[in-house]
């Protein structure tokens, strides 16, 4: 009989104890707190999260990316400080953390060296700090293509010789013109053209900037509604040849570099002188300066916005190719 007792108070204890842990682990419904761990690798970064009673995970990983799961990556394209918050799902309701993470190291396709050396970006301060300006002297623009020219010297850009400009032949209101290519999550280009713009004449007409007419030398007032400056996006594209036949080379810092090397703007942004598609090669790009060359083929209803006896005298005919060669140098401090 004692025995028999003995055995029932410990399977009743026994019993008493699956029960209580059986309490503690019930899912109520609701997760516990949620628990961020990351390991960093370059711009690159690894997730981990932990909640009890947690039946899914949901993720803002600060950079535009929303990935789901216990387990997720982020990559991050620009160094800095990102708030990573993590949703772990219920059954009935959420909870959420969320975790400051540095990101050391920007994505190595952006930050490469002609993005840096347009840009002028400075790593310890996260700024672009380059501002490109004009210089009133031989070479600063020029217009081709020239009769007896191959094309291979139009995109050579140490042989400049056949475009250079008279010193003192531009506008020196629209010498102050500057520049500025920010490496940054928005890719800002700002063209700040202060007392008068750079692009005044040309294609006013027909951008509708200015009274139609002949090359008129007139502010562009209505260019962004007259405010300064005007901000916009920029990007740079690799391009192995610039066609099946013709092959170069760039000068990018102090090396000679495949293909050629396209900047392209945003917004009827310019650099300079407008061009048709607002795509700008570059020639040379140093640590100082820039040379670009750019593709403006008057357009065949050219006659629509000009006078024909203008254009004759200016012995521009619909179809004809208009490059121009521009050289910018950066603003010292």
């Amino acid at each position: 009989m004692i025995r028999k007792l003995f055995i029932g108070i410990i399977s009743l204890a026994v019993l008493t104890m699956s029960s209580c842990k059986k309490d503690e682990t019930t899912d109520t419904g609701t997760p516990g707190p949620v628990t961020i761990t990351y390991t960093v690798n370059g711009n690159v970064v690894s997730y981990h999260a932990e909640a009890t009673n947690a039946v899914s995970y949901a993720w803002d990983l600060g950079n535009g990316e929303t990935p789901t799961g216990q387990d997720v990556t982020g990559t991050y394209s620009f160094p800095g400080d990102y708030t990573v918050k993590c949703t772990a799902k219920g059954r009935e309701s959420d909870t959420h953390a969320t975790k400051t993470v540095n990101v050391p190291e920007g994505d190595p396709n952006i930050f490469n060296e002609v993005n840096l050396l347009l840009s002028g970006y400075n790593s310890a301060t996260g700024e672009s700090e380059t501002v490109w300006t004009w210089v009133d002297a031989p070479g600063v623009m020029g217009d081709g293509p020239r009769d007896g020219v191959p094309d291979t010297v139009y995109f050579n850009p140490i042989d400049q010789s056949w475009w250079q400009n008279e010193g003192g032949d531009i506008d020196e209101n629209a010498l102050d013109d500057e520049y500025m290519f920010k490496l940054n999550a928005q890719m800002e280009y700002v063209n700040d053209f202060k007392t008068a713009f750079m692009v005044n004449w040309a294609w006013a007409a027909v951008r509708g900037y200015a009274t139609p007419g002949i090359w008129e030398d007139v502010a562009y007032e209505g260019y962004n509604n007259g405010q300064s400056p005007m901000i916009s996006q920029w990007s740079v594209e690799h391009i192995e040849n610039i066609n099946d036949t013709l092959t170069f080379e760039t000068q990018i810092g102090d090396q000679m570099m495949p293909g050629a090397y396209v900047i392209h703007l945003t917004n009827n942004a310019s650099l300079g002188m407008e061009s048709k598609g607002y795509d700008y090669q570059i020639l040379k790009l140093t640590t100082d300066t820039l040379w670009v060359r750019y593709d403006n083929t008057f357009p065949d209803n050219l006659g629509d916005f000009y006078d024909p006896d203008e254009l004759a005298n200016e012995g521009a005919t619909p179809g004809d190719p208009d490059e121009a060669y521009l050289k910018l140098v950066r603003k010292q401090n």
